[in-house]
């Protein structure tokens, strides 16, 4: 790979992180579409992708928090098994081919559901679920969505609020700002275990296979490359994240922030796909 041909690679990801910190979301997926476009190696795309949201959905759950749209009821029982599930997905192999078509099917459909008919879209919550907080016999269903939702964002190296975000909203559990911001926060905390998955695979050292504890001061080549591809990307990222996430928690139309949404993850997909 050549460094200085990277350079084109800067507004781009800009435009990806700045889009999704936007509906409070890390971008992984765009990261990934574009790291496959411009021909990077399947083993890199993951961790790369994984770093990034993390960075992106940390920043972007600060700035939708400030504004007051994120629900701890809610996030508690999503979050407490996705974490440990999000782990495992981490752990578990896929080949190149599977794994890219697998996370192309799971963008489009994302993108499909989040066109479907719902009057909780255009941001009204159901009487029954007022305030986002899930009665009683919602919390079994919060918690298989956590657990399967959280199994494939380790498993494609995705924060895994791009499922989670429309599901929310056609179960009518949130609007689409309160949406943005328990995504942002599941993104974080599941891209965080799954790069934990990861590295448990693959550690930042030789010799360390199957466990974190450092055995040895040689870095892997793996990781070298690793943080060759992050130290273009990662300023244009967290950049983008901060306006993009300060933009749509202030001044974006719920509207706007759904669109957005779906074109870029039916975008995602397709370059995925093909």
């Amino acid at each position: 790979m050549i460094i200085g041909g990277m350079a084109f690679w800067i507004p781009l990801f800009f435009a990806v992180a700045f889009l999704y910190a936007a509906v409070g979301h890390g971008g992984a997926s765009g990261y990934l579409a574009l790291l496959s476009i411009f021909s990077v190696a399947p083993e890199h795309m993951k961790p790369v992708a994984l770093v990034l949201n993390l960075i992106v959905s940390g920043i972007a759950f600060v700035q939708f928090y400030r504004q007051g749209y994120f629900l701890w009821k809610l996030f508690l029982p999503i979050a407490v098994l996705s974490m440990p599930m999000a782990y495992l997905g981490g752990l578990t192999p896929l080949t190149n081919e599977i794994y890219l078509k697998a996370l192309g099917v799971f963008l489009l459909l994302a993108s499909v559901l989040l066109n479907v008919k719902n009057s909780n879209l255009d941001g009204v919550e159901r009487s029954y679920n007022l305030g986002g907080v899930v009665s009683q016999k919602y919390y079994a269903i919060a918690l298989f969505l956590g657990a399967i939702i959280g199994y494939l964002s380790g498993l494609l190296g995705i924060g895994g609020g791009i499922l989670l975000s429309p599901v929310l909203l056609l179960l009518g559990w949130t609007n689409q700002k309160k949406t943005a911001a328990l995504g942002a926060a599941f993104i974080f905390v599941n891209s965080a275990s799954g790069l934990l998955g990861y590295l448990q695979k693959n550690p930042l050292f030789e010799g360390c296979e199957g466990s974190l504890v450092v055995e040895s001061n040689v870095f892997s080549v793996h990781w070298l490359s690793n943080l060759m591809i992050l130290s273009v990307l990662i300023v244009p990222v967290i950049v983008g994240g901060t306006l993009g996430s300060w933009y749509g928690a202030k001044k974006l139309s719920q509207g706007w922030m759904r669109s957005i949404l779906s074109v870029v993850l039916a975008i995602a997909a397709i370059k995925l796909l093909l």
